[in-house]
Protein backbone atom coordinates (compact mmCIF):
# COMPACT_ATOMS: atom_id res chain seq x y z
CA UNK A 1 0.00 0.00 0.00
CA UNK A 2 1.46 3.35 -1.02
CA UNK A 3 0.79 6.19 1.42
CA UNK A 4 -0.87 9.26 -0.05
CA UNK A 5 1.09 11.62 2.21
CA UNK A 6 3.17 14.11 0.27
CA UNK A 7 4.09 16.97 2.59
CA UNK A 8 4.79 16.27 6.25
CA UNK A 9 5.34 19.03 8.77
CA UNK A 10 7.63 17.97 11.60
CA UNK A 11 7.97 20.73 14.23
CA UNK A 12 11.07 20.33 16.44
CA UNK A 13 12.37 21.92 19.63
CA UNK A 14 15.98 20.68 19.20
CA UNK A 15 15.67 18.27 22.15
CA UNK A 16 17.00 14.69 21.86
CA UNK A 17 13.42 13.66 21.21
CA UNK A 18 13.42 15.75 18.04
CA UNK A 19 15.95 13.40 16.46
CA UNK A 20 13.78 10.38 17.32
CA UNK A 21 10.74 12.21 15.95
CA UNK A 22 12.52 12.99 12.66
CA UNK A 23 13.82 9.44 12.32
CA UNK A 24 10.34 8.01 12.88
CA UNK A 25 8.89 10.36 10.30
CA UNK A 26 11.64 9.55 7.77
CA UNK A 27 11.39 5.78 8.31
CA UNK A 28 7.63 5.78 7.83
CA UNK A 29 7.76 7.84 4.65
CA UNK A 30 11.20 7.05 3.19
CA UNK A 31 11.49 8.36 -0.36
CA UNK A 32 7.79 9.18 -0.58
CA UNK A 33 7.47 12.59 1.05
CA UNK A 34 8.84 16.04 1.57
CA UNK A 35 9.47 16.63 5.25
CA UNK A 36 9.43 20.21 6.46
CA UNK A 37 11.41 20.54 9.69
CA UNK A 38 10.03 23.58 11.51
CA UNK A 39 11.41 25.25 14.61
CA UNK A 40 9.25 27.91 16.24
CA UNK A 41 11.37 30.45 18.10
CA UNK A 42 10.39 32.84 20.84
CA UNK A 43 10.14 36.33 19.31
CA UNK A 44 12.43 37.62 22.08
CA UNK A 45 15.26 35.21 21.21
CA UNK A 46 16.64 37.41 18.43
CA UNK A 47 16.24 38.34 14.82
CA UNK A 48 15.58 35.78 12.08
CA UNK A 49 19.02 36.08 10.44
CA UNK A 50 20.89 35.57 13.71
CA UNK A 51 18.76 32.57 14.66
CA UNK A 52 19.14 30.96 11.24
CA UNK A 53 22.91 31.20 11.55
CA UNK A 54 22.78 29.75 15.06
CA UNK A 55 20.50 26.87 14.07
CA UNK A 56 22.05 26.16 10.66
CA UNK A 57 24.48 23.61 12.06
CA UNK A 58 21.63 21.79 13.84
CA UNK A 59 19.63 21.63 10.62
CA UNK A 60 22.76 20.35 8.83
CA UNK A 61 23.14 17.56 11.38
CA UNK A 62 19.51 16.60 10.91
CA UNK A 63 20.09 16.51 7.16
CA UNK A 64 23.10 14.20 7.57
CA UNK A 65 21.21 11.95 9.99
CA UNK A 66 18.23 11.60 7.65
CA UNK A 67 20.06 11.40 4.30
CA UNK A 68 19.81 7.59 4.10
CA UNK A 69 15.99 7.76 4.06
CA UNK A 70 15.91 9.64 0.73
CA UNK A 71 13.18 12.06 1.82
CA UNK A 72 13.22 15.58 0.56
CA UNK A 73 13.94 17.86 3.51
CA UNK A 74 13.16 21.51 3.93
CA UNK A 75 14.00 23.55 7.01
CA UNK A 76 12.07 26.53 8.36
CA UNK A 77 12.32 28.91 11.29
CA UNK A 78 9.30 30.94 12.39
CA UNK A 79 8.46 33.16 15.36
CA UNK A 80 5.48 33.17 17.69
CA UNK A 81 3.19 30.97 19.71
CA UNK A 82 4.17 27.39 18.78
CA UNK A 83 0.69 25.88 18.39
CA UNK A 84 -0.61 28.84 16.37
CA UNK A 85 2.48 28.99 14.15
CA UNK A 86 2.49 25.23 13.54
CA UNK A 87 -1.16 25.07 12.49
CA UNK A 88 -0.92 28.21 10.32
CA UNK A 89 2.31 26.95 8.71
CA UNK A 90 0.73 23.56 7.99
CA UNK A 91 -2.25 25.20 6.32
CA UNK A 92 -0.23 27.69 4.27
CA UNK A 93 2.15 24.96 3.05
CA UNK A 94 -0.61 22.42 2.31
CA UNK A 95 0.76 19.87 4.76
CA UNK A 96 -0.87 16.46 4.50
CA UNK A 97 0.28 15.40 7.96
CA UNK A 98 1.84 16.88 11.09
CA UNK A 99 4.17 14.66 13.15
CA UNK A 100 4.73 16.33 16.52
CA UNK A 101 6.43 15.19 19.68
CA UNK A 102 5.00 15.45 23.17
CA UNK A 103 6.90 15.21 26.42
CA UNK A 104 3.72 13.96 28.11
CA UNK A 105 3.26 16.54 30.86
CA UNK A 106 0.46 15.57 33.19
CA UNK A 107 -1.39 16.92 36.19
CA UNK A 108 -1.36 20.54 37.26
CA UNK A 109 1.51 21.52 34.93
CA UNK A 110 -0.55 20.52 31.90
CA UNK A 111 -3.65 22.29 33.22
CA UNK A 112 -1.75 25.53 33.80
CA UNK A 113 0.49 25.53 30.75
CA UNK A 114 -1.35 23.39 28.21
CA UNK A 115 0.16 21.05 25.68
CA UNK A 116 1.38 22.34 22.34
CA UNK A 117 0.66 18.96 20.76
CA UNK A 118 -2.88 18.97 22.15
CA UNK A 119 -3.54 22.49 20.85
CA UNK A 120 -2.18 21.54 17.42
CA UNK A 121 -4.45 18.48 17.36
CA UNK A 122 -7.49 20.62 18.14
CA UNK A 123 -6.68 23.37 15.61
CA UNK A 124 -5.21 21.46 12.70
CA UNK A 125 -7.10 20.91 9.48
CA UNK A 126 -4.89 17.92 8.61
CA UNK A 127 -4.17 14.69 10.52
CA UNK A 128 -1.73 14.91 13.43
CA UNK A 129 0.48 12.11 14.76
CA UNK A 130 1.73 12.68 18.32
CA UNK A 131 4.84 10.80 19.42
CA UNK A 132 5.68 10.46 23.10
CA UNK A 133 9.19 11.80 23.64
CA UNK A 134 11.56 11.61 26.60
CA UNK A 135 11.50 14.47 29.09
CA UNK A 136 13.10 17.65 27.70
CA UNK A 137 16.74 18.43 28.38
CA UNK A 138 18.84 21.52 27.82
CA UNK A 139 19.36 22.49 24.18
CA UNK A 140 23.14 22.17 24.59
CA UNK A 141 22.75 18.53 25.65
CA UNK A 142 20.38 17.89 22.75
CA UNK A 143 22.79 19.23 20.18
CA UNK A 144 25.71 17.14 21.44
CA UNK A 145 23.57 14.03 21.94
CA UNK A 146 23.58 13.14 18.23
Amino acid sequence: MTPCTKTILCPVDFSPGSVAQLRHCSEMHAGKAEIIVLHVADPEEGDRETLMKEYLHIFSRYSETLSSYHCRLRFALEYGNPSEVITAFAESHDADLIVIGSHGSTGIKRLLVGSTAEKVMRRSACPVVVLKLPEPQAKAEAITAE
